[in-house]
Order: C-alpha cells, then structure tokens, then sequence
C-alpha cells in the first residue's frame, strides 16, 4: 500500500482542468445543488465497512467527505455488497463509487479520479499448505471476491483455471480455513485485518504481493463535471493536510506493526551474542543440577507409579508400615467395605484383633455382637511359604448377604532385610461360592432325578404284581367282607403310590409327554382364573401378559407349572394376604448375557415371572426346595414333590428356573421357557 504524493494529484488535476469541455462546465453550474448518488463496499475494513453503529466507516468513506465538503457536494452515501453497487453504477442507476482500482476494462465502463492509495493483492493459504510462493499457486483452486479487481484480472489472465469467486473477503477466509479449497487472492491489508477479527489462526499470507494496482474514485462514463469536483476536492484534502490526518488515523497502526517487526528483527539479531552467552551459562548451571534433579523426579515417578499400581490394582488392596498405620487403601477396598480412603488412611487398629489389619478394622467398625460372631475364618497355609498367611472370610455384614473373602498377608522388607510393613491383598469370593454351590445343587439334582427314575421304574413293576396279586384274591366267591375291604383299600394305597411314581418321573424328565407348539397366553389366563377362584379376597392378583409367544411344550403340563409355582405364592401369604403378580415377556439374550446370574443362556426365550409378597424363604433352604420331598409343610399334608415336578418338567423341555427370596418380603420366580415361531 502506497500514498501517493499531491505534486502528481496536482499535475492530473491540471491535465483534466485544461480538457475539461465547456458544455460540462454549465452543467456543472445547472447541478450544484444536487445531491450525489455515493455507494461503497459494505465489507472491506479498513478502507470501508459498516461500523458498530450501523453507519459507513473506513478510510474511504473519509476521504469522499473530506473531499465533498472541499468541493461542496452533497452526498448519499450508502455501503452494499460490492456486486451489487458495482452493477448499479454500470448501469447509471448512481453517480460514483468511493474506492475502484483502474482497469483498462473499467476504464470503458467509468471515469476515474486521480489515484489516492496503491492496493496490493496477497496469496493466503492454510498454515499446513505446500504453496510457499505466488508461483506455486498457479493452477491450483483459487478462491477472490466476486467483481473485485483480482476477479477481472484472474478471468483475463491464464494464472489458474479453476476461480472460486464468493461473496465476500469473509467466506473467502472462512472457506480457506476449512482446509476446501487450495489459497485466495485478496487484499493482503483488508484481509490480515479480517483474520484478527474473526480469530483465524490458521491462514498466512505467503511471499510478495501477486499484484497492484492503484485505487481512486469512479464516477459513471460522461460524468466529467462530477469528475473535475472530486478531482478538485481530492488536490484541496492534499494541499490542506486532511489527507495525512484521514491517512495516519487508518493506517498508522499496521505502518506502526511494521516498524516494530523491524525493530524487534534488529533486537532479535543484537541479542543473538548475548543469547549465547545466557545459553552457556544456563547449560552449565542445568548440567550441575541435572543429575540431582534426575534422581528426584526418578523417585517421584517411581513412587508415583507404585501409588498407581496400588490404586488401580482389581482386588482390594492395602499396604501397613512398621507400627500397624494403615499408608495405602485403594478403591477395590472403599467399593468393598465402604469405608473411605480419608477414613482408613492413618488407622492403627488397638489392639489388632487379627493378623489381617484389614480384618482388625473391620471388626473395631462393627458394634453388632450377633455379626461378630457370624463370623467365620478359615486360616490357610500359603503355597507362598515365607511369612506370608492365606486366610478364607466370611464378614455376614458386607452386602445385601455377607461375603466370603480371600486375602494374603505378605510382610515387605528393606534393603537392609528389616521389616517395614506387610501388604494385604482380599479378593471376593461370593459369587464364585455361590456358583460352587449352584453347581453342587445341579448335580445333586441329577443325581436324584437319575437315582429316583430307575427306583420309581422298578417301583412301578413291582405294583403292577401286587396290584395283580390283589385283583386275583378279589375274584374269589368265599371272601368275608372283612378281608374284602381290607384287599380294596390294598388297592387304593397301590393307586396313590402310582400317583407318586408318576410325580417322581416328572421330577427325573422320564415321564414327558412329546411336546407341541402352544400358545403360552391362554395357558395363563385359564390358569389365573383357576387360581384367583380359589384365593382368599386379602390376595390381590396383578397379570401383565406382554407376548403371544409360543413355546414347544405339553399344555397340560405348561398349567401345572404355573399353578404350583401359584399355589406355593397363595400358601405363603396365606396369614397376612399380599399381592400376587404374573409377568410375560419375551426376551432375547445375547452373548455373554446371564440368567439371574448362574447359568448363560442365549437365543429367544419366554420369560415368566411370579412373584408374591409373603413370608419368603430362609437362606438355609433356599438351595433344597427343588429337592424331592423337602417340604415345610409337613403338618398341613405336603408332599414336597410341587417344587420338583416344576424343575423337572422345566428342565426337561430345556429350560431354566431360578429363584430369588428374602425372608418377610416375598419370593420371586423367574422361568425361561425357548420360544418357538408359531
């Protein structure tokens, strides 16, 4: 950008006077009242723009005013996009354009002023771009501000095929950043300008500028009296001293940013000589305290990753010193007890009550003397040999349940051999206990289902000889009523004890009858409807039937699960009443996706649910209602063969039931039937 100087606005001032044709200078006279018809660029900062206040602002616009009250016109001055006003004076539809750059294109469609500033058009690119030169963005996608001056000289010259022409200097640099396009052109004051207002950081200006080109006012072609005024008011603004003013108030700052570029580049190579001297003397005073600093951030890290390892070790994990204070408590140890690390960290259980410091704190936070004594601890010889101990724990007061734990105790030694500490580390053996359990009750269960299928088999046979023996003595004439009562009831007792060899062969899944498809929603209701006919009215029954799925299975026996999965539920509210409830659903478990946490099982299944709010089940038989025989209703006339005949026929058409109770709050059910389509 360049000032240019009043001695050559003088000498065109001069030139365009002496040529200056009569005729204009009356209509000039005719027009002095006028007002003048002014549009600029509504988005070219600094030279000019719409301000804060919604007014035009920029160089520009004060020059064309200086210069109009100079050359006393009056103006209507307006900012639009630069198109638009572009197209408005080429088509005579206003008098003048505040800021044009002079083309022999132009020049056939306007007149122009005498040049006041020299604009220079740069080459931007992205920060990560391989153009380092206006050379090398010949050829390459070239985005420029449509009808501006590098438009036209882009669409006249073979500097690149593929022009991106946009709306604005704004988009153009917002595009750019964006990584789209290659570079724009555009004018390098203008657009450094837009790049710290809008925050761009991204975007650079590389080598000189592609091209310039100098700028003055445009009035349209004919104007030549408007033209001689602003000439005139443009040599008074010089010859006055307001063009510097209107100069120095825009551009001072960026010609004051350059100066102190090369005031700081003149420092920077001063200070070269004395920056060596400060890097040698800083690369001996690190070298003295490097090896010191070395070590300590050594020992920070290495303290720093043992205190990691601790932390996130996936079983509760502690570490005591000399005197039994506890120094580390990770948070497998606060998700198992509770107890916070702000807690734990600097107890010193008085007096341990164990070897286990872990388990000493356990103890002196319990009050409950019943827990304490629930307690139950089985010490381990460690295949670890040395100092360290094993130990298996039941602690009845951690979760819903208790939990089984195991944990080692390790002592830990210094470089010296004396003992500093011990480390404990506790693994949760709940789930793995109750698995052993499940896995242990499944055998038994086989065990029986096989051993009470070849007995009740053999049974059967031999029924059917007494029951023969029996039918024979029956045929005889000569048989005193006595006798013949007492062969009858012979009889019936054989019957029931086949009633019960056929319970016993449901129960082994020897005595399944070949299954079918059948619908599982009717089986429900006529079930429900048995059931609720012959509850008391203290029961309130919910059903919730959310699937018409088919499962392959024998109705009959479908119905004889849920009524004695029912008649258990009515019988355990049977003194206070409650609420039975009925669910199905359909499910489909995928992956590693469990059943009630025991068994995986995966594919489509029918999911019932019956659960009731009674008396529940104490933990200590939970694992043996299935059993054959086991009953806790001895006195009231149960068999103890409901719950097996449920297993088994459950069982035996491949599905699964589980159970879930807590003694005073009800008994939950749940069984997996495999759907079927229908």
């Amino acid at each position: 950008m360049t000032k240019l100087t009043p001695l050559m606005i003088a000498m065109a001032f001069w030139f365009q006077v002496v040529n200056w044709p009569v005729a204009d200078l009356a209509l000039a006279a005719a027009s002095e009242d006028a007002v003048i018809q002014v549009r600029g660029n509504d988005d070219f900062s600094p030279y000019e723009f719409i301000n804060a206040d919604g007014q035009p602002d920029g160089y520009n616009i004060d020059l064309i005013r200086a210069v109009a009250e100079q050359a006393g016109l009056t103006l209507d001055l307006k900012l639009e996009r630069w198109a638009d006003a572009r197209r408005a004076l080429e088509a005579g539809q206003i008098d003048a354009l505040t800021g044009v750059m002079y083309s022999p294109e132009r020049d056939r469609l306007f007149d122009f002023s005498l040049p006041h500033i020299v604009i220079s058009y740069a080459v931007f690119v992205h920060e990560n771009s391989a153009i380092k030169s206006p050379q090398d963005a010949r050829g390459r996608q070239v985005l420029v501000v449509e009808g501006v001056y590098a438009h036209d000289w882009l669409l006249r010259n073979d500097f690149t095929e593929k022009i991106v022409a946009v709306a604005d200097s704004e988009e153009a640099l917002r595009q750019l950043a964006s990584g789209r396009y290659d570079c724009a052109i555009l004018i390098r004051l203008h657009g450094l300008d837009l790049l710290r207002k809008l925050g761009i950081a991204n975007v650079k200006t590389v080598g000189p500028p592609v091209l310039t080109q100098k700028m003055g006012l445009a009035v349209r072609a004919g104007h030549a009296d408007l033209l001689a005024k602003l000439n005139e008011g443009l040599y008074m603004v010089h010859s006055s001293g307001e063009f510097d003013r209107i100069y120095r108030r825009w551009f001072s700052v960026f010609e004051e940013r350059a100066l102190y570029d090369r005031i700081l580049a003149a420092v920077k190579i001063a200070l070269i000589p004395l920056l060596g001297v400060l890097l040698a003397v800083a690369l001996w005073i690190y070298t003295l305290n490097r090896s010191v600093a070395h070590k300590t951030e050594a020992l920070r890290r290495s303290r720093q990753t043992l205190v990691q390892i601790l932390e996130h070790l996936p079983m509760p994990t502690l570490v005591v010193d000399r005197q039994g204070q506890i120094t580390h408590w990770n948070r497998e140890c606060v998700h198992l007890t509770g107890i916070r690390a702000s807690e734990a960290i600097g107890c010193r259980p008085h007096p341990p009550t164990y070897a286990s410091t872990f388990l000493s704190l356990l103890t002196e936070r319990c009050a409950n003397d019943d827990q304490l004594a629930a307690i139950r601890r089985r010490p381990m010889a460690s295949d670890s040999g040395g100092n360290m101990e094993d130990s298996e724990v039941f602690i009845p007061w951690l979760g819903d349940e208790g939990k089984w734990l195991f944990g080692t105790v390790a002592p830990f030694e210094d470089d010296r051999g004396e003992r500093i500490g011990t480390i404990e580390a506790w693994q949760d053996l709940t789930d793995r206990k109750t698995l052993e359990r499940r896995l242990s009750q499944a055998q038994k269960m086989e065990a029986m289902g096989t051993l009470a299928g070849n007995v009740a088999h053999d049974f059967a046979s031999y029924l059917q000889a007494i029951s023969g023996y029996v039918s024979a003595a029956q045929l005889e004439n000569n048989l005193n009523t006595d006798v013949r009562s007492s062969l009858e009831g012979v009889q019936t007792t054989i019957a029931k004890a086949r009633k019960l060899i056929r319970q016993i062969t449901l129960f082994s899944r020897q005595d399944l009858v070949t299954p079918s498809p059948v619908n599982f929603r009717p089986i429900i209701e006529r079930t429900l409807a048995m059931v609720r006919a012959t509850a008391p009215e203290t029961i309130s029954f919910e059903m919730d039937i959310q699937t018409n799925a088919h499962i392959m299975a024998d109705e009959v026996q479908v119905s004889q699960v849920l009524l004695n999965l029912c008649s258990n539920a009515l019988q355990a509210m049977s003194a206070g009443g409650g609420s039975l409830s009925v669910r199905a659903e359909a499910v489909d478990l995928q992956g590693e996706q469990g059943f009630n946490g025991s068994e995986r099982v995966t594919g489509r299944y029918l999911k019932l649910t019956v659960a009731d709010t009674g008396c529940g089940i104490p933990p200590d038989q939970i694992d043996k209602i299935f059993e054959p025989f086991f009953t806790r209703r001895r006195e009231e006339g149960g068999s103890g063969m409901g719950l097996a005949i449920v297993h088994g026929i459950v069982r035996g058409y491949g599905g699964r039931i589980e159970v879930n109770s807590h003694v005073g709050r009800g008994t939950q059910f749940e069984v997996l039937w495999p759907a079927v389509s229908a």
